[in-house]
């Protein structure tokens, strides 16, 4: 490193390696040459360099934390806006302006939740902020209408392609049957092969298609252009054979899943269970304003949840209507509750069915025979004997005309 000399017989400052001999200008002794030492900062020395590179790192660093955080509410908003038309996309709402997709997606997504992959509701979660690395754990489910203006289920996917993650979203109709509309994007697929999955030219063959198979399983997948066999299977894209599997998969795998965490079919209201109904009553009732209190968990045909009486012990009819459309009433209930059944002779052949037989079924009137006579008296073995006939050997009641109880029977008076 050079250093500063001052020559006292010229007054001129030079820079040499080291004390030279005599002055390179006026040609001095060096008992004329003095050294000029700096008072400054060496700007020429490792520990300035260091220490510059430091400062400039961290201002640099910290200029762009702030911008960041400064444009991080415009970033989220576009990804909100970016995901929303995702899920339009896949109801067939397409095309529309940044500043109207908000209201677009308000408009058409009704209700959403995020189930565990038991069915069970996660209180707290907003299915919007599901990132889709947490789908498999988590399944988000979004209740909505399509462009047409028919119920469905929003049903966000993921898997993987050639290069990257694949995810979409499928819309379906609330008993998970047909395909209403899909909507697929990828990480880094081939420019003008896989990436095509992203077009709407591909993502159009989806709708109308049927989800399950002859099995009941879901059989909605992608295969090889020109192989399809049946309406479940969707032509993939020409020369991108891995990515067409990956979105095959994903639909196999993924939609199963949901079938799954729904208990087989959409729970009544939407995407939820009713409070009180349990996993191991999948489909409490039909109709959204349905309410299920524990161990109520009917499913009735009129799609409500059934009289308090109901317990799921039976099919016999145990309700407060003559015609009770639950499927799982109790048998033991009280058969002068039902509408009819304390009117003979219509009732003969109603209390049997409402009542399990019980002969004293229509306490207000005497029980009455199937050929809607009234009973004469009862066997040994509790049945009821009619006009008809008498009691015989095995108890039951025998042919007509027999002469008393043991006659009948074959047995001594």
């Amino acid at each position: 490193m050079a250093k500063k000399f001052l020559c006292s017989q010229c007054g001129q400052t030079f820079e040499a390696a080291s004390m030279p001999d005599k002055c390179p200008i006026c040609g001095a002794d060096a008992s004329h040459i003095t050294e000029v030492k700096s008072k400054g900062i060496n700007t020429n020395g490792n520990v300035y360099t260091i220490c510059y590179a430091a400062v400039m790192v961290v201002l640099v660093a910290f200029l762009l934390a702030f911008v960041s955080s400064a444009l991080k509410p415009a970033q989220d908003a576009n990804v909100a806006i970016d995901k929303k038309s995702q899920i339009l996309a896949s109801l067939n709402v397409r095309g529309l302006a940044k500043s109207e997709v908000e209201g677009k997606y308000n408009e058409l997504i009704q209700e959403t939740c995020v189930l565990t992959p038991d069915g069970q509701i996660l209180e707290g979660e907003d299915a919007f902020g599901v990132e889709t690395k947490e789908i498999g754990t988590k399944f988000p489910v979004y209740k909505a209408k399509t462009a047409e203006g028919d119920e469905a289920l929003v049903l966000p996917l993921k898997g993987r392609g050639l290069w990257g993650g694949l995810w979409g979203y499928v819309a379906v109709t609330p008993d998970l049957q047909k395909v209403l509309g899909a909507y697929f994007d990828h990480e880094s697929e081939t420019a003008g092969l896989g990436a095509l999955i992203k077009e709407e030219k591909f993502q159009s063959q989806f709708i109308g298609r049927p989800v399950m198979g002859a099995d009941g399983q879901v059989a909605l997948t992608v295969v090889k252009k020109g192989s399809s066999e049946s309406e479940n299977q969707v032509d993939g894209v020409t020369g991108a054979t891995l990515t067409s599997k990956g979105v095959g998969e994903m639909l196999l795998t993924g939609i199963q899943q949901y079938v799954t965490a729904l208990g087989g079919s959409k729970p009544a209201g939407g995407c939820g269970r009713h409070e009180g109904c349990s996993h191991s009553a999948p489909k409490c009732c039909d109709k959204p304003d349905c309410t299920c209190a524990q161990k109520k968990q009917c499913a009735c045909k009129d799609g409500s949840c059934g009289e308090e009486t109901c317990n799921c012990a039976s099919d016999a009819k145990c309700c407060s209507r003559q015609e009770c459309p639950c499927t799982c009433c109790e048998k033991t209930a009280a058969c002068e509750q039902t509408e009819g059944c304390g009117q003979l002779p219509e009732c003969c052949q109603k209390h049997e069915t409402c009542c399990d037989e019980k002969a004293d079924c229509c306490p207000q009137q005497k029980p009455c025979c199937k050929d809607d006579t009234e009973v004469a008296h009862k066997c040994k073995s509790g049945n009821d004997c009619c006009k008809s006939g008498q009691c015989d050997k095995s108890g039951s009641c025998g042919k007509p005309g027999c002469d008393g109880d043991k006659a009948c029977c074959g047995q001594k008076k």
